[in-house]
């Protein structure tokens, strides 16, 4: 009976992901419909990050499969809160109160963190790193980007940058949940901002400019995050002498 009530709260699990699911890939993909008609404008806000670049493309499908591509980005942004929305109704059922307040901040908030990173990479990142590459000339060899790879490292950065912008978000959660202790994090200091340097390398376009571009704003992100983590580890022990005293 144990076996069969586990097997059906499973069905049910799957069940109600599966819609969430569903409904995230409808909006999404119906979203970026919706863009690619505004293509023409949309693209224009990627060419001005650099206006002296020519781009080109080298089959006949590319400028299609470039445009396709960055609808399908701005519909991750702009869908993004109810991306969150549908991860908020799938998990929240199966949590406590506190729980439910400490994910549904880290949701709030995640979502304007990652804007953030989104813009910083547009208005930031993404300008240096472009005027960096185009000052490289090389003489009697004219340079000719094309259109799909120009768009596809936009896209890399863009959404590499709103990702990790999420960083503080993590660690307040899991400092909330009691996962992570300040005194793991000054002790791992050094290694991970080492990991930062390795994971900008893995997640950026391959280029030093992009790497360090991300690494830097990272590794602030992560003062930021060990501040956050000693303040809530505070008022976790506060709480807990609290609740101490009133039993």
């Amino acid at each position: 009976m144990d076996s069969a009530k586990k097997t059906d709260t499973l069905v049910t699990h799957l069940a109600a992901l599966r819609k969430r699911l569903i409904i995230i890939l409808v909006v999404n993909f119906g979203a970026a419909m919706i863009c690619y008609q505004f293509m023409g404008t949309l693209i224009q806000y990627i060419l001005n990050l650099n206006p002296g670049m020519k781009l080109v493309y080298l089959t006949p499908s590319e400028p299609f499969m470039a445009y396709l591509e960055l609808a399908l980005t701005c519909a991750i942004v702009l869908c993004f809160p109810i991306t969150v929305l549908q991860i908020w109704l799938f998990i929240s059922p199966g949590l406590y109160k506190k729980e439910q307040l400490y994910v549904l901040l880290s949701l709030f908030f995640g979502f304007f963190f990652f804007i953030a990173g989104v813009i910083f990479s547009y208005f930031v990142a993404l300008p240096i790193t472009l005027d960096f590459f185009m000052r490289i000339t090389v003489e009697s060899v004219t340079s000719a980007v094309s259109i799909k790879n120009f768009v596809s490292f936009c896209n890399a950065t863009l959404l590499s940058f709103g990702a990790v912008f999420e960083l503080p978000v993590l660690v307040f959660l899991l400092s909330l949940l009691g996962i992570l202790k300040p005194a793991f994090m000054k002790k791992s200091h050094g290694v991970l901002i080492l990991i930062i340097f390795i994971v900008a390398a893995i997640i950026t376009p391959p280029d030093v400019v992009s790497q360090v571009l991300l690494a830097i704003p990272m590794i602030v992100l992560l003062e930021i995050s060990m501040g956050i983590c000693i303040l809530v580890h505070k008022y976790r022990e506060k709480r807990e002498l609290l609740e101490q005293s009133n039993a």
